[in-house]
């Protein structure tokens, strides 16, 4: 009698999941071929996100902490000459703020199983941060100054070090 019922709640969360996702990669592809223009439109979509979410104190907190460590890891990245991007912007360009938001909203969501995984989220981030950077350079958002190798390894080296260090954070921000 209860197994529909549950059933019924795993499906809705897993649709939930899949639209967090779905949502960070529409505001990601918004950002990096729209530029600033085209994160208008994505910061439009962390509006939605924010008005139909369970823990909306929870996102804007996170995002919050995502969008300082953006500019500071980016912003120091841009001024020794690690990237430059197509669309300028100080500290960082504000596209690229746009994606650092986006971020932010699926901690608590689609990632929110990294939290408890330290191993995992390292090797989520050492995998997943520079395979962003480097599509959005071969998208035509932002430039590596530095060989592509090398930049490949110094963002594999600070994501792998920075997004278990995000994932702790975020469970230190209370609901």
């Amino acid at each position: 009698m209860l197994l529909p019922l549950v059933q019924a709640t795993e499906n809705y969360n897993m649709i939930r999941i899949v639209l967090n996702i779905a949502l960070y990669q529409s505001i990601w592809f918004l950002s990096v071929l729209g530029g600033n223009k085209g994160a208008w439109a994505g910061l439009l979509l962390l509006v939605i996100h924010l008005a139909q979410s369970r823990c909306r104190v929870v996102d804007i907190k996170t995002m919050t902490l995502v969008l300082f460590i953006g500019l500071l890891v980016d912003g120091i990245l841009q001024q020794i000459g690690f990237f430059s991007f197509r669309v300028p912007g100080f500290p960082i360009p504000f596209w690229l703020m746009v994606i650092w938001l986006g971020l932010g909203i699926t901690l608590h969501h689609s990632l929110s199983w990294l939290k408890t995984q330290p191993l995992l989220s390292m090797l989520f981030g050492a995998l997943g941060g520079p395979a962003a950077y480097w599509a959005g350079a071969r998208l035509g958002a932002s430039t590596f100054n530095w060989p592509l190798p090398t930049s490949l390894l110094v963002l594999a080296l600070i994501w792998a070090l920075l997004f278990p260090a995000i994932m702790l954070w975020t469970v230190k921000i209370k609901k």
